[in-house]
């Protein structure tokens, strides 16, 4: 549609030039010209993520917010130069620019349809700000924080330091989890698993002295510890603690920590000996009581 009604404004106005005057337009001085001015944006860009990245590791409290400026920036030089490219350079008539648009109309309507879908997903992704630099989000089956806003694609670094490319269309047209939305800290849920006859108010303790304990926690924010049952080829209750770490990058060392800790202190209480349902011998508690009684008789 788009290409038919620039064709349509071709015509009635003055003949449109020629491949070979387009050419004549752009001499070996503003293909020069054109070269230095998209060298001085690709410097231009790197010095505002220089000096973004001193920011953020001057003021890490602040990082989200330094981060949320690179896209933004990096976008508006480019179009910058683009912009300086078209009207400086090129210095186009009115009847090359009809001729420019309505061969770009064409060309998007033929083959550019994705490259336009990705370009608008990411003026989206700007505008709105589902996410920003820096947060841990959750996009289709990758999970993981987000490194590179373009428009095109976005790019996250998975906990297991994978890179993962993601086209903005898709971006847009899926769900979208946000662990943290800008904030530095993250609720960070860990799971245990515990024999089916284990006692709950027990474990429930031991679980959140280890969550207060963790250097990774906090405590300016509440401790949530839930017991559930479960059943799936036998019974087991599982032990499920909500702590927030103080900053997002250091969630799964804080689930591993919760988790060590948790579980050598079950193990030391003797809490972890009966799991299957199918066992016939004693239960956890008889057990641990045998196990007492001959840490007595040993002393």
């Amino acid at each position: 549609m788009i290409a038919l009604m620039l064709a349509a404004l071709l015509q009635e106005s003055a003949p449109t030039p020629t491949a070979a005057e387009l050419l004549e337009r752009l001499s070996t001085g503003r293909v020069i010209t054109a070269a230095l001015i998209l060298l001085t944006a690709y410097v231009f860009v790197r010095v505002l993520l220089s000096a973004l990245t001193m920011m953020e590791k001057r003021a890490p409290r602040a990082r989200f917010f330094f981060r949320s400026l690179a896209p933004l920036g990096r976008f508006l030089i480019w179009l910058g130069a683009a912009v300086l490219i078209l009207l400086a350079v090129v210095a186009p008539t009115r009847e090359t620019l009809l001729a420019v648009l309505a061969a770009a109309g064409i060309a998007v309507g033929f083959g550019a349809q994705d490259f336009v879908k990705n370009v608008i997903g990411g003026l989206a992704i700007l505008v709105d700000r589902p996410f920003q630099l820096g947060d841990r989000v959750r996009i289709g089956d990758a999970y993981g924080e987000i490194d590179y806003i373009g428009l095109r694609h976005t790019k996250l670094t998975t906990t297991d330091d994978t890179r993962v490319v993601i086209p903005n269309s898709q971006v847009m047209a899926g769900f979208v989890w946000n662990s943290n939305s800008g904030s530095l800290d993250q609720q960070v849920v860990t799971e245990l698993f515990l024999p089916h006859d284990s006692d709950p108010i027990e474990a429930m303790s031991i679980a959140s002295e280890a969550a207060y304990s963790s250097p990774y926690v906090l405590l300016s924010k509440p401790v949530t510890v839930r017991w559930i049952d479960g059943f799936k080829d036998g019974p087991y209750c599982v032990l499920r603690i909500k702590a927030y770490v103080y900053d997002h990058r250091f969630e799964r060392a804080m689930q591993t920590d919760l988790t060590v800790r948790v579980k050598n202190e079950l193990l030391r209480r003797g809490m972890l000996l009966r799991w299957s349902r199918h066992d016939l011998g004693p239960s956890t508690l008889d057990r641990r009581a045998e196990s007492r009684a001959q840490d007595q008789g040993l002393e």
